[in-house]
């Protein structure tokens, strides 16, 4: 009896997995079939029509895709906000964007408070019906946006206090030098530094300065000359001043997208002890996916790539291989992996007047901060899995046994297969993300003469590809004094035979 129950829900688990491709709906006017490698690449309809939009320049099509009333703007109104916001300060809308922002922060606050009582109704519902909470990485890039933002209006001002929350954010989060996104957190540490310089403030100038030192080294990004201690001169006379015919300008480059989420299953083992304790008392139920929890936390321990990342040839199942204990149940949970966007080995380079040259790299990786953000985060979700999952099964079993009674096998055997129908539905993989953030920074300081200068880049996108001029416009350079510059390539990442590169210079 125990064996053909695993066997049904290893089969209802299959079902799921179709759900999950889907999104686990279906509209009612179907929309144009994907490309094949859009597909396995794991991106939904909404994210090829926006990045479609974005790598042709059409930014105001990608505003009027996420408005209010537009044809793809995400459900829950803090991810609208983020979407939104993207849209309108690439489209050079830097006001608007900015009202955009500071709402999505508004509500990422509130949200941030109630994740006790989040984390208890994701075990009966799905965490994908829930309100949408931003991961760490999306929290500082908000301010990231925020700091850009005013720096577009010539507002250092207001950028010194996106910055000052940039550094209160670090502050409360786990601060630990992780090998995986110390890269992100000291360019963004970099950024604020470079702001609060800008603004004046030397002092939180050199404590973020200095934090970003700490994490990464000296070599790792064009920090500033250390100020040195002017001394005076024999007779009381002073030093003479700093050179005040030149300036400084930081051009900050961002590359392709973050990885995306896609959805995946994984099936975990259970015995027939364990199962019995769900839909009982809550201690028990609490206790049974404790343990469940954790022999499946030890088992992703030793396989943790393969359980983060997916590649387009990857199943969608992930079934953990358990011999210490013979399974009556395959426990099916929807989960999520990371795909990171297909991007080769390219060269760029920062001009000044057609003639200075300053090359540059990936200076940050926002998909493994990404990734460290789902581990942060795996061990709660899994668990919340489980206690659904397990809860789910063990009231469709409990009305089929009793149904069994009064009407016979067989129409037990049919109100398990409904039950496992409508759990089914119910239990979706939640892709949510913001998913328009760009997957790689770089940055360039240069220094150069007071007076306007034109900037462009110089930009292969791969391995023997053709290295194009993109023009980034005229910065002007005055005394003693930082400019910025900003600009995203918009690589999509997955057609990769007819990559296209489109340069925003918002």
């Amino acid at each position: 009896m125990a064996a053909g129950r695993g066997v049904r829900h290893a089969a209802a688990a299959g079902l799921l997995s179709v759900l999950l491709l889907t999104g686990g709906c279906f509209r009612a006017h179907p929309l144009p079939a994907l490309p094949p490698e859009v597909v396995r690449a794991g991106l939904t309809q909404d994210d090829y029509a926006l990045r479609q939009s974005f790598a042709d320049g059409r930014f105001d099509d990608a505003l009027s895709l996420v408005s209010p009333k537009g044809r793809f703007v995400p459900g829950d109104e803090l991810l609208a906000s983020l979407y939104r916001a993207s849209a309108l300060y690439y489209a050079g809308r830097f006001d608007t964007s900015g009202l955009a922002l500071d709402r999505a922060a508004v509500l990422a606050d509130d949200r941030y408070t109630k994740s006790i009582s989040r984390n208890l109704l994701a075990a009966v519902t799905s965490d994908g019906t829930l309100p949408y909470e931003p991961s760490q990485t999306e929290r500082l890039m908000m301010n990231y946006y925020g700091m850009l933002d005013f720096l577009r209006r010539g507002d250092v001002g207001g950028a010194a206090v996106e910055a000052r929350r940039i550094s209160a954010l670090f502050e409360s989060f786990d601060s630990r030098k992780d090998s995986v996104d110390v890269r992100t957190r000291a360019l963004l540490n970099y950024l604020a530094g470079a702001t609060f310089e800008a603004a004046g403030e030397k002092n939180d100038a050199a404590v973020s300065y200095r934090v970003a030192r700490a994490l990464v080294g000296d070599s790792a990004l064009p920090f500033p000359a250390e100020p040195k201690k002017q001394r005076r001169s024999r007779g009381g006379a002073r030093p003479p001043a700093a050179d005040s015919t030149t300036g400084e300008v930081i051009v900050v480059i961002e590359h392709g997208y973050v990885a995306h989420r896609v959805p995946r299953l994984v099936l975990i083992p259970v015995t027939e002890d364990e199962f019995d304790k769900f839909g009982g008392k809550p201690e028990e139920t609490l206790a049974a996916a404790a343990a469940i929890s954790a022999r499946t936390l030890v088992w992703i321990a030793t396989d943790q790539d393969r359980f983060l990342w997916h590649d387009e040839d990857d199943d969608r199942e992930l079934r953990m291989d358990d011999r210490s204990s013979q399974a009556a149940y395959l426990l099916p949970v929807a989960w999520t992996s990371l795909q990171r966007p297909y991007h080769p080995a390219w060269r760029g380079a920062v001009v000044v007047d057609s003639m200075v040259r300053r090359s540059f790299g990936v200076n940050a990786d926002l998909c493994d901060a990404m990734a460290n953000d789902f581990r942060r985060s795996r061990a709660a979700a899994i668990m919340r899995g489980v206690v659904r999952a397990g809860a789910k099964l063990a009231l469709a079993e409990a009305a089929a046994r009793k149904l069994e009674k009064k009407k016979g096998e067989f129409a037990g055997s049919v109100a398990r297969w409904a039950t496992d129908a409508i759990n089914v539905a119910t239990e979706r993989a939640d892709i949510r993300q913001w998913r328009l953030l760009p997957g790689e920074l770089s940055i360039v300081r240069l220094s150069l003469p007071a007076g306007p200068h034109e900037l462009s880049l110089d930009y292969a996108p791969g391995d023997g590809a053709a290295t194009r001029r993109i023009a980034l416009g005229t910065v002007d350079i005055r005394p003693g004094r930082i400019a910025f510059a900003t600009t995203r390539l918009w690589d999509d990442g997955v057609l990769a035979p007819r990559r296209r590169v489109v340069v925003s210079g918002r």
